[in-house]
């Protein structure tokens, strides 16, 4: 009724005519947004399909991807005089107008999806409860990259980031929810979503970003509210900047040092300096008295989290009661309505206080989920469960296929560092290390033959078993600290001791049985602590590598979320309970 023109009760005459086989078609889309079908051609062949037999010169088509409808005019047809034309039991060449004449008829449209190139600083302006979007190609997957998110506060934004569209609050892979500083997010190109980028999306390689602009306060978030989603602004605008870097292994030894760095202690241990027993810092002998007295008189220890601040700050500073979460007062409301308000699935089959959870629901186990058909290439909804109507003689057959796919999934290989729970680096490295571990030992001069690397290892290892990390956290089993031997080990004895490792570790070995024993920070050594409960905990039924992949894919240390990912999820031994 629309192509005719026509409203309810007009009167119609219908006709019988014959008309010619199509050979030749364009079509004019009627927004820009036509740019995020995935696959023209095989959207268009099920629909034309399923739902078409004849084409008629200036008909409206209704194209529906996923949730989101498509307006086409058909402007042309062949064969002459191309009026209309059957399109059953006949090739059709399709053409669509090129994007020009149609990339000023609304420009609203340009202005929420934006190309940001790789390595350049773009500003941005959104605003408030609305969404900005943005596309990046990444041609090198081997890499990592890096997305930095610039805010002048107390402006407040979050950073959403997802290999599929819409990317929103609620659908999203990667996301930053701080409420003050830099927001930033570090992607490994070990990733399992980052690294799938490929295959989801054929030959494409595009990273959606999402900027979802909040008020100053950063009191105000609606969930899963229409506005929300649409995107209705309430006044005001959030003004950023923002850049998209690769992420390697020079990158990764900065981060590391600065890590080290940052976790170090000035002058921690020195002759003439005694430690502060307010702030935690070390004063030359002569001045520690003064700086006792300013110290006390001016500065308070957090006695939950150890943070030094000014006695004025502490009513400002707060911890969650939930989490480990802490920070400004500020941040508060914001942390408690994302991490611990409630959220329903448009599905209503999950709830969840967190929305990063509901996001992980959403792209995981979600009936709701779109993915793109194996068969016909479109974009359809995952649904439940297989259900398929199947005879009961093939239910067992059935059954074996999906456990087939399930259980010959590739082993993600670990890190060669044992005390590390992270995956290998694809890039590749001659110690079997990840790229957080590798960073110390990185260096930009040739070293063909490994020579430079095996003398910054030993290095390492002397160090450690002479003096250790000084970590009261490390469970390293060849660290002086863990041991608690201090300095007790002598030169000759510690050098003895490194040999007999390095031995042991099989460097350069390609069987993937390289064993090294680096120190590792406290939240890595948290998380194995977490992975090898989960393994006991499973008793065996699933490898331990498997267990690092639950908790990097939950992105949290719940063991009952990881133990459901596995069980749903990660390929079985043959253990049994």
């Amino acid at each position: 009724m629309e192509s005719l023109s026509l409203s309810e009760g007009d009167q119609v005459m219908v006709k019988y005519a014959s008309l010619p086989k199509g050979t030749w078609t364009k079509f004019r889309p009627l927004s820009r947004d036509y740019l995020e079908i995935l696959d023209f051609r095989a959207l268009f062949e099920a629909v034309l399909r399923s739902n078409y037999t004849t084409l008629t010169r200036g008909e409206i088509l209704k194209v529906n991807q996923g949730r989101k409808e498509f307006g086409f005019v058909v402007q042309e047809l062949q064969p002459s005089p191309g009026e209309a034309v059957c399109i059953t039991d006949t090739d059709l060449e399709v053409e669509f107008e090129p994007m020009g004449s149609v990339i000023n008829e609304d420009d609203s449209t340009q202005k929420d999806q934006q190309a940001l190139r790789l390595g350049s600083e773009a500003q941005g302006r959104v605003g408030v409860e609305e969404y900005q979007r943005w596309t990046v190609d990444l041609p090198n997957r081997t890499l990592g990259i890096t997305i930095h998110v610039n805010v002048r506060e107390p402006d407040d934004l979050d950073v959403l980031v997802s290999t599929k569209t819409p990317v929103t609050l609620q659908d999203h892979v990667w996301a930053n929810f701080e409420s003050l500083g830099p927001r930033s997010i570090i992607i490994p190109a070990s990733d399992q979503h980052y690294s799938s980028l490929q295959q989801e999306q054929q030959d494409s390689q595009v990273l959606h970003i999402g900027i979802y602009g909040r008020a100053s306060s950063t009191t105000s978030m609606p969930g899963l509210s229409s506005s929300a989603v649409a995107g209705g602004s309430i006044g005001g605008e959030v003004n950023y900047s923002i850049i998209v870097q690769h992420y390697d292994s020079e990158s990764s030894m900065e981060t590391e040092e600065t890590i080290i760095m940052d976790a170090q202690v000035p002058n921690k241990g020195e002759t003439g300096y005694q430690e502060c027993a307010n702030c935690g810092s070390w004063i030359p002998d002569r001045t520690i008295i003064l700086h006792n007295n300013f110290c006390l008189r001016n500065n308070v220890k957090c006695e939950r989290c150890n943070k030094v601040m000014k006695k004025e700050d502490l009513p400002n500073h707060f911890h969650c009661e939930h989490c480990d979460k802490h920070g400004d007062i500020s941040e508060k409301k914001k942390h408690m309505e994302i991490h611990h308000g409630w959220y329903q699935c448009s599905c209503e089959m999950f709830e969840s206080p967190s929305l990063p959870e509901l996001a992980l629901h959403r792209r995981t186990t979600c009936q709701d989920r779109f993915i793109i058909c194996r068969y016909c290439h479109t974009l359809v909804q995952q649904g439940g469960l297989a259900s398929n109507m199947v005879s009961l003689k093939d239910v067992q057959v059935h059954a074996q296929n999906h456990e087939y796919q399930r259980q010959n999934q590739p082993i993600p290989p670990l890190c060669s560092n044992q005390n590390c729970v992270r995956f290998k680096s694809t890039s590749g490295n001659v110690l079997g290390l990840c790229s957080l571990c590798f960073g110390p030992f990185w260096i930009s001069t040739e070293d063909p033959k490994h020579q430079k690397l095996l003398q910054r290892l030993a290095r390492k290892y002397h160090s450690q078993l002479m003096n250790g990390c000084g970590n009261k956290h490390c469970r390293n089993i060849h660290c002086a600290t863990s041991k608690g031997q201090g300095q007790d080990m002598d030169a000759t004895t510690a050098a003895a001791e490194m040999m007999k490792i390095l031995k042991e570790a099989k460097i350069g070995s390609d069987k993937g049985d390289q064993q090294l024993w680096l120190c590792v920070d406290e939240g890595t050594t948290n998380k194995q602590i977490a992975v090898q409960l989960l393994f006991e905990d499973m008793k065996g039924r699933y490898r331990i590598e498997w267990c690092v992949k639950a908790f990097d894919i939950v992105k949290s240390e719940d063991m009952e979320t990881a133990a459901q990912w596995l069980s749903s999820h990660a390929p079985r031994t043959n253990k049994k309970e």
